[in-house]
């Protein structure tokens, strides 16, 4: 694979485990990856797609595991990260295949905690609670919209950022991809009272997004460089990379897109343009912490927890600026700092008698 072999890019990102999951009866196949398990079990969503070859998986299951150690590292939620990513193809026997993943999600014993993904439907999130204690189903009773969660916790981001940006007056944020989580952050940005530009790949839904909020829109290929306060990537990732980083013409760039950085020295390229940038795990932590403040610690509000992600902001920017680095080394500087500890196999202890904290939703 790129960047080297398999055992090479494990050892890069600090993996704990990979395991690489099939069933040939009823064409299962993508893989597992569990980042660190220093602080509790490894939280994660499954994702299903049709991956161009097993090499593009397993990249994204590497990519947004390590995302979700330090997604909840910063956080300071009791776990870290994994990531499921399987393989969409014409063999899948959707439902058996899904009932077979939740059995071995269940043999590991509390280890990884999973929850829908990109491409996951309600059903399959049936099938798996079938086979598996270890799955977040939604809706749940009391659990609300995840997405607006995640939406809540960018717009407190993007709060923090505005102001220690020093922005005045009617604020200008470009939204780039205006599904859930976009369209959330739409219309709570615009109750704020700032000026939206919107776009999206399915132009209905921007349409939609921009009748309701009274936002201008634009084309999808345009709106990353469009003339405003903050960018808002909510769609891919991989978007800021050595193209698009010099056409960027924003002073804020506060999104809810995964690995929005398409390496990681182009959180140097952004500082360098004197743009703030706030690291997607940092902004985008609202569902996860929803997540486990539901169906781990028992909480029925979550809005306390959701509000700390404006002050972590406001920590990563003084550090950044006291230590004369970036944003995104400054977070990685300080989710790192919660996961010193040597790295374990958590579930030879978590087995028997020993488990992590009830994994049942609020009554």
């Amino acid at each position: 694979m790129e960047g080297g072999g398999i055992f090479e890019r494990l050892a890069e990102y600090d993996h704990e485990q990979v395991i690489v999951v099939q069933n040939r009866e009823t064409g299962l196949r993508g893989f597992l990856a569990i980042h660190d398990t220093t602080l509790g079990p490894a939280f994660g969503g499954v994702r299903i797609r049709p991956y161009a070859n097993d090499a593009e998986a397993l990249e994204d299951a590497l990519r947004l595991s390590r995302g979700m150690t330090y997604k909840a590292s910063l956080a300071g939620l009791p776990g870290g990260g994994g990531k499921t990513t399987l393989v969409e193809h014409a063999g899948l026997r959707r439902e058996a295949a899904f009932e077979s993943f939740g059995a071995l999600v269940e043999s590991l014993g509390g280890r990884y905690f999973c929850a829908r993904d990109v491409g996951i439907q309600d059903s399959d999130l049936e099938a798996m609670a079938r086979t598996t204690r270890f799955v977040a189903r939604d809706p749940a009773p009391g659990l609300g919209d995840v997405s607006e969660h995640t939406a809540i916790g960018v717009r407190h981001s993007l709060r923090a950022c505005v102001e220690s940006a020093g922005i005045r007056g009617k604020v200008r944020v470009a939204i780039q991809g205006v599904g859930s989580v976009g369209g959330w952050l739409a219309r709570m940005l615009s109750r704020d009272g700032m000026e939206l530009l919107v776009a999206d790949a399915v132009e209905e839904r921007a349409a939609a997004v921009a009748r309701e909020t009274g936002a201008r829109v634009m084309a999808a290929d345009e709106i990353l460089f469009a003339e405003a306060d903050v960018v808002a990537p909510c769609a891919l990732g991989g978007v800021l990379n050595a193209e698009s980083i010099p056409r960027l013409r924003c002073r804020v760039v506060c999104g809810s897109a995964n690995n929005m950085l398409a390496r990681p020295e182009d959180g140097e390229a952004i500082e360098a343009r004197g743009i703030m940038y706030a690291p997607d795990y940092l902004a985008n932590a609202g569902g996860l912490i929803r997540g486990v403040d539901y169906f781990v610690l028992g909480l029925v509000d979550s809005g306390p927890s959701l509000a700390r992600i404006y002050e972590r902001t406001l920590e990563v920017i003084r550090m950044a600026k006291a230590e004369g680095i970036s944003t995104a080394r400054a977070a990685d500087r300080l989710a790192e700092a919660r996961l010193k500890k040597k790295k374990t196999f958590r579930d030879l202890t978590w087995r028997g008698e020993v488990h992590p904290p009830a994994l049942t939703p609020v009554k």
